[in-house]
């Protein structure tokens, strides 16, 4: 089964917006950890599922955020799409 090119697109631009989100999620859930270890006496038990929540929220408002900007451009781009440039009104 072939993806069509705006189905292939969209895979690429969602696999990008993942992969900076992962990067940016691993580094600071690392210095949460970091801080967790060395200032405090609380099991890593808790701390994986403070960790796994604080992750849990941040997905969840980066994805309302990309679906935010992706609505935002689709109405620009089928606002601009309405004018002719060529037409003399």
């Amino acid at each position: 089964m072939l993806l069509s090119p705006k189905e292939s697109r969209d895979l690429k631009k969602t696999y990008k917006r993942i992969g900076f989100f992962l990067l940016g999620v691993f580094l600071f859930d690392a210095f949460i950890c970091f801080l967790f270890y060395s200032y405090t006496q609380v099991s890593s038990v808790v701390v994986g599922i403070i960790v796994i929540a604080i992750t849990t929220v941040l997905y969840l408002l980066f994805s309302l955020l990309c679906a935010k900007i992706d609505k935002k451009r689709e109405e620009k781009k089928a606002k601009s799409t309405k004018k002719d440039p060529f037409s003399h009104n």
